[in-house]
């Protein structure tokens, strides 16, 4: 949606600003600090960063959790703000739920304010899991914490935010077997009950995929369901080809913690067929593209008009 992808241009930069100011603007009652005194509270926060990726790394929500101020506020892409421990514990502990999940992070530039007293960092992160399909799910992206010093000399951090580098909007490619010339997806294709937009095939996805599942042996069985369940004359349907089923995938980007792009592996059919809309007319032959798991239809893409659905 364009609103959410102007919303994830502008955070980032917008919270880089943020920062900046905490960091430049002179707080009344606070001396600039010496060289030293930077440098050396420089070293401390990249300490502490280091630290906090070593206890995250051990799945614990409490040792992640000991990183953050009491009054910190955490940012997660695509959910709403967490300030309060309550809050901020539920969305640790629903990001280190996840099975499988490792994450990593490396710190780009860290930058002392000029009272000594307040820091940021930028970086990088890595995080990998399995998804609800157990398929393994590998997000890269930026990250931007704020820390603040606290009386006793501890860093804590006061403000933290990250985003993933995938796309924004969700996507899917079937990926044909070697040689294989898969007919494509209608362009357009509106949603409708249990489906997801499958785009044209293309090249095979980069890097080695595997678990595609059992190739369906019913397929045709459950794609001829599929139209008796959702087109408003299923008896008119005229069938041109039901292919066979070659190796794919679905991509969707999603998640309230990280922004993240999970695949879905599985096998892709497409149907073309014909059949009549609201008005008793023939509407033309149009190609629709499952995905399956085994047996069971997980993805569709449908170019079903609203005069043809129920």
């Amino acid at each position: 949606m364009p609103g959410m992808t102007i919303m994830k241009t502008r955070l980032p930069a917008l919270l880089v600003c943020l920062a900046i100011d905490c960091l430049l603007v002179c707080r009344p009652g606070h001396a600039a600090a010496s060289g030293a005194a930077r440098a050396e509270a420089e070293a401390a926060v990249r300490k502490a960063d280091s630290d906090w990726e070593a206890a995250a790394k051990t799945g614990s929500v409490e040792a992640w959790l000991a990183f953050y101020a009491a009054d910190a506020i955490v940012l997660p892409p695509n959910a709403p703000l967490a300030s309060g421990a309550e809050r901020i514990r539920q969305t640790v502990t629903s990001l280190l739920a996840l099975p499988h999940s490792s994450i990593s992070w490396h710190p780009i530039k860290t930058e002392v304010a000029a009272s000594g007293d307040l820091a940021y960092v930028i970086g990088t992160y890595e995080f990998k899991f399995d998804d609800s399909h157990d398929v393994p799910v590998w997000d890269q992206g930026k990250l931007l914490e704020i820390w603040r010093q606290r009386a006793d000399g501890s860093w804590k951090c006061i403000v933290h935010t990250w985003s993933s580098n995938g796309p924004s909007t969700q996507t899917a490619q079937p990926a044909p077997a070697s040689g294989a010339n898969l007919a494509p997806a209608a362009a357009e294709m509106p949603m409708h009950p249990g489906s997801a937009e499958l785009p044209a095939p293309s090249a095979a996805p980069p890097g080695p995929i595997s678990g595609y599942g059992e190739i369906p042996a019913h397929y045709e069985e459950s794609i001829r369901q599929y139209f008796q369940t959702y087109l408003k004359d299923p008896e008119s349907v005229v069938y041109k080809e039901i292919s066979r089923p070659e190796k794919g995938y679905a991509t969707t980007v999603t998640g309230a913690l990280f922004t993240h792009e999970t695949r879905l592996l599985g096998w892709t059919v497409n149907a073309t067929v014909n059949a009549k809309n609201s008005r008793g007319r023939y509407v033309g032959f149009k190609t629709y593209t499952f995905l399956f798991r085994g047996e069971k239809i997980v993805h569709t893409a449908s170019p079903i008009a609203e005069d043809e659905m129920k």
